[in-house]
């Protein structure tokens, strides 16, 4: 399910930032982008979003600063200091310029005044980014339970279209078999000229074909598929894969019923069936 949250934390100075985007995906795929000085916590953002999110494509973005008094040093590089000072004098006296170095010249040239980060302590640093994350987690579910309720009620239209074209084709199943009967009669006095009809046989090919064409059992559980679905969506927590397999199997039974009747009626039913349930899937993916 999209959605989007966002959140700080803070703490001594050391600040956390941190975005979720989470987009449609089968699977919970994570694409975490943390700033190296807190590449250690990464495991621990990756523990949390898992508990709290079951599947989704997930960015998570993070920053960090660091304001506080002792998160930096700086240090000069002695060494170096030296030798700039040596050459400069040299320089100074092989071309005769009078030799006005100061300190403040010095510490101006590049790599001279190091700046360093101070030693962070991780575990009070994770402490700050499991904040944030939790925050924004919070912030991110209550996006997804308002985008959850307009596609539960999105979904349960569906349902509803789909019940009113399982009604049809069981107000058709029945009929079906007289119906290919008096058409077979019919085709047979015209091929026969009149000629008396076996009635035996005829009963025999009516019967052998209804069975055939039965579509009782597919009608049954198409309507417990629908059922279920309806109850699942009504369900708390994650019910998405749930769903899926249920989606999956009300196709296979429209396909079967499209597959055993020849009923023009039938097959325009299965077809408008298919696409309604073609459409609950697609929404189906929106749910975790």
């Amino acid at each position: 399910m999209t959605g989007f949250g966002r959140a700080e934390a803070e703490q001594d100075g050391r600040k956390v930032t941190l975005e979720l985007k989470t987009v449609n995906h089968r699977f919970l795929d994570l694409n975490i982008r943390i700033p190296r000085a807190l590449g250690f916590a990464e495991e621990a953002v990756r523990k949390g979003i898992k508990e709290r999110l079951s599947r989704g494509h997930v960015d998570v973005f993070i920053n960090y600063s660091a304001v506080a008094s002792n998160a930096k040093t700086a240090r000069a590089d002695i060494g170096l200091m030296r030798s700039y000072l040596h050459a400069a004098r040299q320089a100074a006296k092989e071309v005769g310029i009078e030799d006005d170095l100061a300190l403040s010249h010095l510490i101006r040239i590049p790599d001279v005044i190091l700046i360093e980060e101070a030693t962070e302590d991780e575990e009070q640093l994770t402490n700050i980014v499991r904040e944030a994350l939790s925050l924004a987690l919070e912030s991110l579910d209550e996006m997804r339970l308002r985008e959850g309720e307009e596609l539960k009620t999105s979904l349960l239209a569906c349902l509803d279209e789909l019940q009113g074209i399982l009604s049809t084709i069981e107000s058709r199943k029945d009929l079906v078999p007289a119906e290919y009967a008096e058409k077979l009669r019919q085709r047979i006095a015209e091929l026969t000229a009149g000629t008396d009809i076996d009635e035996a046989r005829f009963t025999t090919e009516v019967a052998l074909m209804a069975d055939r064409s039965d579509i009782s059992e597919e009608t049954v559980r198409l309507a417990a598929h629908i059922s279920q679905f309806r109850n699942t969506i009504m369900e708390e927590g994650a019910v998405g894969r749930k769903l899926d397999f249920i989606v999956q199997e009300m196709n296979r039974e429209l396909n079967t019923i499209g597959s055993k009747s020849g009923d023009l009626t039938i097959t325009n039913a299965v077809i408008a069936g298919k696409s309604v349930v073609e459409k609950i899937r697609e929404q189906v993916q929106n749910i975790e």
